[in-house]
């Protein structure tokens, strides 16, 4: 799952500080840095103490377009297993 950001935007300081405790930074060129959730990202969070609605809501207030809503639910489905065996 792939997360774009666009640096120039004048809330991208808050959406970065939003998307970093489950989004990795995979590249940083000058305009778009381009973020990654993954299964591991999102339990990283979670053992932070990040729940999947902080996870939720932060992708839908800075998202320029609607978030699919099977990422919303495998995000939810994801972060719900933490601690399991």
């Amino acid at each position: 799952k792939t997360v774009l950001l666009e640096v120039d935007h004048e809330q991208a300081g808050a959406a970065r500080a939003a998307i970093a405790p489950f989004a990795e930074l995979e590249r940083a060129p000058e305009h778009i840095h381009t973020y990654r959730i993954t299964p591991l990202a999102l339990g990283n969070a979670r053992a932070a103490g990040h729940d999947a609605e902080q996870v939720v809501d932060a992708l839908v207030s800075f998202s320029r377009y609607a978030v699919p809503q099977p990422l919303l639910v495998d995000i939810v489905d994801t972060m719900g297993r933490y601690g399991r065996l």
